[in-house]
């Protein structure tokens, strides 16, 4: 697990263990977490290195930082309402994930860059934390699905293979995805649950005129 001591106030409102943090995602992003060196973290962000260590004992716990970071947010991005449609669900679920890998692209990158090689650099308790994270992110699609299938909303389908689909569609956006470019990640979750769902809705009608089980217009406006 990574450290945590308190860190005095920097200017921009974030602690100095946080602006470590945001620089070195930086970094990585560009370099990649081999090419980057403690010296260059403490470069960038104006810091001698011992500074650093202060904060970071290690590269490795910046980068597992990182990663905890993002495999938290989609598990919390995936928290399902059981009152909700299934379909809804998914939307809700879509929208969560576009707009927050939208805004913090460069962990998206890190955190899919770096992860055929994490086991040489976490613990192997750092590197279960990740994978049942992961596992839980799976979990939540396909037992949304499954629900869907088993109340008649949704198509008989491979909810296994739907599942792992739909993970890659979403958090594979971040290699295109730009926060400020022709479509909004809000719009873009719009499009993709207006396709997806169309694909699964058995109701013709819910599935021509209400397929996200939001008001469309609604949904673009949603943060």
């Amino acid at each position: 697990m990574s450290e945590t001591a308190a860190a005095p106030g920097t200017g921009n409102g974030m602690s100095r263990r946080e602006e470590l943090l945001a620089v070195a995602t930086r970094l990585f992003a560009a370099r990649g977490y081999h090419g980057t060196r403690m010296d260059d973290v403490a470069d960038a962000v104006g810091l001698n290195k011992a500074t650093v260590y202060h904060y970071y004992a290690s590269k490795a716990l910046i980068l597992y930082d990182i990663y905890k970071g993002a495999a938290d947010f989609t598990v919390d991005a995936l928290h399902d309402d059981p009152s909700a449609s299934a379909r809804e669900t998914i939307y809700h679920f879509t929208r969560r994930l576009l707009v927050g890998i939208a805004s913090d692209i460069e962990r998206a990158a890190v955190y899919f860059q770096e992860g055929p090689y994490i086991t040489e650099w976490f613990t192997e308790e750092q590197v279960a934390y990740i994978r049942e994270k992961e596992t839980q992110v799976y979990e939540h699609v396909r037992d949304v699905i499954d629900r869907g299938i088993a109340s008649g909303e949704f198509y008989d389908c491979d909810s296994h293979v739907l599942a792992l689909g739909y993970i890659g569609m979403t958090l594979g956006s971040y290699r295109w995805l730009r926060p400020h470019g022709r479509r909004t990640a809000q719009e873009i979750a719009v499009e993709f649950s207006t396709a997806l769902l169309r694909g699964l809705i058995r109701d013709e009608a819910v599935r021509e005129t209400t397929p996200l089980g939001v008001d469309q217009a609604q949904s673009r406006a949603d943060a």
